[in-house]
């Protein structure tokens, strides 16, 4: 039941029965190591290694996952091992380092 004590904060705990993550364990997990496209850490055995260049945003991405996702996207160039494009998170120019040697 309602607490007409209790902030809104804390009843919306108490009815939707979970604890929401307090501002300061909030603060420390904000950046996130998940991929931003593929949303897992580990791919095979890749983790996030790309990261969008806009220092607001910070996503990080697996390397395959980025390239594939600017391969498609009809703006992205290509110039010898670096291809640019539209970072999914803040549509700023995100660029894909390419290492891998064929």
């Amino acid at each position: 039941g309602r607490n007409p004590d209790s902030s809104v904060f804390t009843n919306l705990q108490d009815v939707l029965e979970i604890e929401f993550p307090s501002p300061t364990s909030h603060e420390k997990s904000s950046f996130s190591i998940e991929c931003g496209i593929c949303y897992s850490y580990r791919l095979g055995t890749a983790i996030p290694d790309q990261v969008c260049n806009d220092p607001r945003c910070g996503q990080p991405f697996h390397q395959a996952c980025l390239y594939e996702w600017l391969r498609v996207l009809p703006s992205s160039r290509k110039s010898f091992s670096l291809m640019f494009g539209e970072c999914p998170y803040c549509s700023k120019v995100c660029v894909h380092t390419h290492t891998h040697t064929h």
